[in-house]
Formats: structure tokens, sequence, C-alpha cells
């Protein structure tokens, strides 16, 4: 046969690659990181829930690395019947914001100072199996007292007087002590913690109430709490939210505050005879309708 009859020969094909394994594929990597970063998203919000309902001695035990007693919440009491009398808020406060309408909280939401009294609620909780005791709480100033603020001053009539006990402080006082607030009771005006401690358990919310007086001055204050724990006595320093002071200013004469708000019970109009529930005028209009023995200035 020649070599021109000779049939051609065939290539043979190249082998058709291997078949990616389907744990190395790309794909199945990013379903592997949004599946196990849903997986935690949903761990947390389960855990979150299950942490808001666990029993006493598991949160203790969550609580446990952080000390013998741990402050598990702080809060500001802005109700009339155990809060501040009035609000003085600073002189450069946001006068539209607060002309338009009255914070529910004006000491936590817009900067003011209680005057006269400040209530705050603090919440206690003991990490150890045996009990932690504590034997006594105190202001302690931050700065001397000063003179008391001027700014724009807003009332807060009671509401009535409230059954529970308190604990009072005269922060304006030398070495103020914590003292009982039970009037015509036996223990009323005397120093609660030279008669009394407060048992901390493993893993139960205590609260304590204190109320801090000032008459005249501005003071800025923390609170030391001393408790008794594994085996020595110990102190921690309790500040209010932001690790600032917590405040009290005594009420200033009614011509030196910079602005003051009229009680909406008493239906004053503006001078151009519009209503509002949130009138505000100066201290010197002020001061003069009350030697006028008015209840509105115009």
């Amino acid at each position: 046969m020649s070599p021109r009859d000779k049939r051609p020969r065939r290539r043979k094909a190249a082998p058709a690659p291997a078949p990616v394994a389907w744990w190395r594929r790309p794909v199945t990597w990013l379903l592997t990181i949004v599946v196990g970063a849903v997986a935690a998203w949903l761990g947390a919000v389960v855990l979150g829930a299950i942490n808001q309902w666990k029993p006493a001695n598991e949160l203790a035990e969550q609580l446990a690395g952080r000390g013998p007693v741990v402050v598990l919440d702080l809060k500001h009491v802005p109700y009339p019947q155990e809060g501040a009398l009035d609000y003085v808020y600073p002189a450069g406060a946001d006068l539209a914001g607060l002309d338009a309408e009255r914070p529910d909280d004006p000491t936590v939401e817009a900067g003011a100072v209680d005057i006269e009294r400040s209530t705050w609620e603090v919440t206690l909780v003991g990490t150890r199996e045996e009990a932690a005791e504590a034997v006594d709480l105190r202001p302690v100033l931050v700065e001397p007292c000063r003179p008391p603020l001027t700014g724009i001053r807003e009332p807060n009539d009671s509401q009535g007087d409230s059954e529970k006990i308190v604990l009072v402080t005269h922060v304006d006082r030398p070495n103020p002590r914590m003292l009982v607030d039970d009037p015509g009771g036996e223990d009323a005006a005397a120093p609660f913690f030279s008669t009394h401690k407060i048992t901390l358990p493993k893993g139960e919310k205590n609260v304590i109430q204190v109320r801090a007086l000032s008459a005249k001055q501005h003071c800025r204050w923390r609170l030391e709490l001393d408790y008794l724990a594994d085996g020595r006595r110990q102190t921690m320093v309790i500040s209010a939210p932001g690790d600032k002071p917590f405040e009290v200013t005594g009420r200033a004469d009614d011509s030196a505050y910079v602005g003051i708000y009229l009680n909406p019970l008493n239906g004053c109009r503006a001078k151009d005879g519009s209503k509002t529930d949130r009138l505000r005028i100066t201290g010197a209009e002020y001061a003069q309708m009350v030697r006028d023995g008015r209840t509105c200035p115009y």
C-alpha cells in the first residue's frame, strides 16, 4: 500500500479535567461563611433571650468575673413624688426644642440638673456563694459645692408623697451620711448604716434608692460603697451614666434665672394673647409677678 493510501491516524482526545470536589468549590466556601455568620447571629439573639429569663444563680455566674458586687442598673428617678421639685437647664440649652416640648426626664435627656433633691436607684447584685454585705454608702464630693445654677428653671409640681422608704443625704453639709427617710417612724433621720447593713446574696437584685438634698449650693459627687466579701472589706465607686458625677443644685433667687417656665395649669397666655403650655419668661419678670401676687405675667 502506498503512503498516499494510508489513513491518517486519529489523535487521542485530551482527557477531560477531573471535577473539582464540592468542598473545594468557591461557592461552597462562600455559603459556609454566610451560614456561619447567620448561625452566630441567631445564637446571639437566642442567648440574649435566654439571659433575660435566666435564674438568679445563672445571672451570678455570668457576672462572677466582675467582682463580689456588681452594679446591675442605675436609674434616675424623674417622678415628682420621688424626684426633683424643679429642674434647671443649662443657660446654653436648645431653647427652641425646650419651648416646643418638655423632655420626659430633663436630667437624662436634656442635661438638666435637679433642684433641691436628686433621686437615683442603684441595683446591686452579689456574685459569690457567700453573700456579700453592704456596710456603708456615702457621697464623696468631687469638688467643693458652689453657688446654685441660674440657667432656665422649670417647675415640677409634686403629685403626692411616696410611701417608699429611701435613703436621704444632705450633700451640701460636712461629712454627709445616709439617713433613713421615714417621717414619723422610730428611725427617721437616723444614720442608716449605723444600725443596718444590706445583704447581697448571689444573683439576688437589691435596689437602693438614694435621694440627695441641697438647699442653697450646686454640688457634684460620686457614691462610695463599702462591703464585706471574700473575707475582707472592699470599696467600689458608683458614678452617674457616662462615668459622670451626680449633681444637684440649690434654689437661686427668682430674678437670677435666665428664664423660667410657668406652670401650664395656670393657663397663662403670651404677650400677644396666644396660648401655650410652654410659656417662658425671664427671671426678672417672674420675680415681679410674684411680688405683685399674680399667677400670670401678662
